[in-house]
Order: structure tokens, then sequence, then C-alpha cells
């Protein structure tokens, strides 16, 4: 099972938004366009279907949905917020729609305006029904979120459950106990306890598989393995080629940011689930030189573990998107305009068919549209005067 489309109407800064996703999604755009709340849409689905979780879980740990609903959500949509999904099973198509409103009396609390789901055109669920007409608190609660209530469409459930968010932070990484908690697993707490976990002959031939990734990348680089210390911690343990007979040998402490931040995508990509799931990594280029951050996407690439596993990663690096392996209809530029935030495939964007078709950077054809148009005419003026 993938997402194939992603639809929603006043969430966050988009007002409405309808986007096919492959099986990887590049998401640029200008500061402030969105990249970060788009990608915590999935992560809200994931959160709505977690074990623990819910509707009202997902929206409290966002601030409540006055927190997540578009400020153009009064003339949008009747005010409500609507997410809308699209999944592919092999020859079955699955649909989730799901509308959310505030409760009338001023307790503003989130109820199920509509929840709906449909498989292969024929709809399989749809409320309020009339149990939820007789008892309305049920109307606080998703199907989706209820194992009692979503065996027709639990793989919808299943699927959503498995999202997982990564923005690693080094700093996180050597020291674990910095960032505790759910959000310090998000960025890299257990990354290193996850490796030492793993069983060693699992976890040998994945370090093999990020081995063969990081050669071509980090100067004079050779292996990397696992120790354990004196007290119980495990380590990081890269050897570098040198004069000596020997390898030389730093532990994640010695790391840079960059090689450390490298190791820890490479890590998840390769231990991902093998069934399938959505990964979302946001700013993977971070701590990267350029060189690297243009070969990054085949790295990923190299280095995941299940070609069935949906990549979407959002970048401030437009040359990231110059690997020859990346497609047009896989990147989604962002645009901030008076109606809110706008998403569209590069590969749909007239004012740059031109540009794609006489295969010219892709990077240059996303600047062009993201650029803010002061800074844009600022290079202009400063290019002509050198001119």
């Amino acid at each position: 099972m993938r997402i194939t489309r992603v639809g929603a109407s006043n969430w966050r800064n988009f007002k409405n938004i309808n986007v096919l996703v492959d099986s990887r999604l590049f998401i640029v755009g200008p500061n402030a366009s969105g990249k970060s709340n788009l990608l915590d849409l999935f992560r809200f689905m994931g959160d709505l279907a977690a074990s623990g979780g819910g509707l009202s879980s997902a929206l409290d740990r966002r601030g409540g949905l006055s927190k997540v609903r578009s400020l153009f959500a009064r003339n949008n949509a009747g005010g409500r917020l609507v997410v809308d999904f699209t999944l592919a099973d092999g020859q079955d198509t699955r649909q989730y729609i799901l509308s959310v409103k505030g409760a009338q009396g001023g307790k503003n609390q989130p109820i199920v305006h509509e929840e709906v789901v449909i498989k292969n055109g024929e709809e399989i669920l749809r409320r309020p029904d009339a149990n939820d007409v007789e008892d309305p608190e049920r109307l606080t609660q998703t199907h989706l979120e209820q194992i009692s209530a979503n065996q027709s469409f639990r793989p919808l459930a299943e699927y959503f459950s498995k999202v997982r968010y990564v923005h690693l932070v080094p700093q996180v990484i050597r020291n674990p106990r910095w960032l505790a908690g759910a959000s310090g697993e998000a960025h890299g707490s257990d990354f290193i306890a996850q490796m030492n976990a793993t069983p060693q002959k699992t976890r040998d031939a994945w370090l093999r598989r990020m081995e063969k990734a990081l050669k071509p990348v980090v100067p004079d680089f050779e292996s990397l393995t696992i120790e354990v210390d004196a007290t119980g911690q495990p380590h990081l343990i890269a050897g570098y080629r040198n004069w000596r007979e020997r390898q030389a040998k730093q532990n994640e402490v010695d790391f840079s940011d960059g090689t450390l931040r490298l190791i820890g995508l490479l890590w998840t990509l390769v231990s991902a689930p093998a069934n399938r799931g959505v990964l979302l990594l946001k700013e993977p280029e971070l701590s990267l030189n350029a060189a690297i951050v243009r070969m990054l996407a085949t790295m990923l690439a190299v280095a995941q573990r299940d070609a069935t596993m949906q990549v979407l990663l959002s970048t401030h690096a437009p040359e990231l998107l110059d690997d020859e392996g990346v497609l047009p209809r896989e990147i989604l530029v962002l645009r901030v305009t008076g109606d809110g935030s706008s998403a569209q495939l590069l590969s749909e964007i007239d004012e740059v068919a031109d540009e794609l078709a006489a295969d010219l950077p892709k990077s240059d054809a996303v600047q062009s549209l993201v650029a803010p148009p002061e800074l844009a005419f600022s290079l202009d003026c400063r290019t002509s005067q050198i001119l």
C-alpha cells in the first residue's frame, strides 16, 4: 500500500491542496511557505491512527484545532478542517476523508463532521450515522482510531500508524539525555542504542550497505561498527585509512555534524520496516557540503532497503534536485500567495516547462519559482552593474 494523492482544506497555511504523490516527494519552497506544515499533515494522520493516539490527542499535540486550522478557514469549506487521502494497494484503491469542526456552545471541542471511507469506488463507511445521532459523544473519536470500528478498513489505520518523522540533531545523537521523550527519538536520541540492539548478523549487513553509501563522500572512510564501553554505553566507531597499517578510529563525539547526520539518515533508511510505510525527512542537507548534497538523493536510494517505502523530504537546497534520478513529478513546489500557500508538482508548472524540456538544471527552475521577488530583483541589478 502507498499514498497516491493527498488533499486538504484549511490545514495551517494551506487553504486547499490536492497533490499526487509518487514513491518519493521532494518538497521545496521559500521560508514560511509550509514545508514543515505539509510534512506535519502526514504526521497528523500517523498520530490519529497510532496506538494511544486519536483525534483529540493528535490535535492537542498541535495546540488544538484553532492552531492547525487555517486563517482562511472562515470562508472556505464551511470553516472545517478537511483531510483527504487516496491510497493504492495492488489493484485496490482506498480513500479516506475526514472533516473536523469545533463543537457548538463555546467549547470548541473537535468533533467529526464527516468521516468517509471508499474502497474501489464503493462507500464502506459514512459518518455521522444513526448511532452517532443517538449518541453524539461518539463524534469526538474517528473510526480510524478504534479497533472495534475499523475492521473493514483496518489496513488504512495500520498504514497511517507507520508514518515516521526524522529530523536528526547531532547534539542529541551525541548526548541522548539532551532531549528526551518522543521528540528526542525523532531527533536521534535513540538511534545508536537501536543499532546496538539490532541482532548482530542483521546489523552487520545493514552497516555494510551504509559503508557503501558513505565511502564516496567521506574522505578516507573505511568501516563503521558499534562498540560498547566499560559502562555499557554503545558507541559508533568509524575506521579511516592512514599511513599506518591499522585504521585510525573515531567515535561519534569526534564526528563532524555532517558525518553524524549522514550516518543517522542512512541508518534510518536501512532499518525502516520492510513492510512499507512513510518516512518523513526534514532538511536532510543540514551540515552537509554542497558536493554531498548533490549526491544525497542517490545515496539515500543506495541505502534504502525497501523500494516500496515512500520517502517525503523537505529541503532548502535546490541542488539536491539535480541528481539525474530525481524526476520533475517528484518535486513539489510550494509558493506563498495572498490566498494561502499553493502546492504544485514541478512537472505541472507551465512557467518552467521550456527549461525542463531543454534539460536545464532542475535547481535553476525551482529557484526561479521560489526565490523572493525582491531578492531576485536585487541580484539582477547587481549582476547588471557588474556587467
